[in-house]
């Protein structure tokens, strides 16, 4: 059994604030929340930017946590400056045309709809000052002092964060796992969630043991 904390980062969701300019200003956000809550023995679960975020923690703070889970995220957070521009400039848009970007085509429609309704709802500031601070991230040099057990998921057809950055993470940490969930786009925690949660039960499962 696992006690976990699923956490809202600020202005979204549960969360009071607006939101924050950079992954290092997450990432403090975040050891703060650690501190706070005297939490040890900590396995930091990251998705896409938040796996940037728990990447930042685990190089800085490795003694706060007994292992690290990475899903669908890279070291280095790229978007396309045409992207940025359209949360600007023409939000609607955007938040009309992402999901069949993060998802699979054959990923469940009301999944789509509810990422939709949560862009709708996290507006399009806050989604252009995320967007801008992973374009700023880039830890590729970094990411080989994480030293921690470390489970990397990818999925194969994730045109934000492809497959081939997930097999560069696994090259770069050392005795990590890496797997590639097939039939998938970017939310794959979502679209395959229970080959998602088999692979993560079964990393921690070895962990504890």
């Amino acid at each position: 059994n696992f006690n976990y904390i699923a956490l809202d980062l600020p202005g979204r969701a549960g969360s009071e604030g607006t939101g924050l300019h950079t992954l290092k200003e997450y990432k403090d956000f975040l050891l703060e929340f650690i501190n706070r809550l005297e939490l040890t023995n900590v396995i930091l679960v990251g998705h896409s930017m938040g796996g940037g975020i728990s990447m930042l923690l685990a190089i800085e703070h490795p003694e706060l946590f007994k292992a690290l889970v990475l899903v669908a995220t890279s070291a280095k957070l790229s978007v396309a400056p045409e992207t940025l521009e359209k949360v600007r400039d023409n939000y609607e848009e955007f938040y009309e045309v992402s999901p069949t970007r993060a998802f699979a085509e054959e990923s469940s429609e009301s999944l789509k709809h509810q990422y939709k309704e949560g862009l709708i709802d996290t507006g399009a500031e806050i989604c252009y000052g995320d967007l801008a601070a992973c374009n700023e991230f880039d830890i590729m040099k970094e990411v080989e002092k994480i030293h921690l057990p470390t489970l990397i998921i990818s999925a194969d057809k994730d045109i934000m964060t492809p497959a081939k950055y997930g097999e560069y993470l696994h090259q770069k940490i050392y005795g990590s796992e890496f797997h590639v969930i097939q039939a998938s786009g970017h939310f794959v925690m979502q679209e395959k969630s229970a080959e998602c949660n088999k692979l993560i039960i079964e990393f921690l499962a070895k962990i504890i043991e």
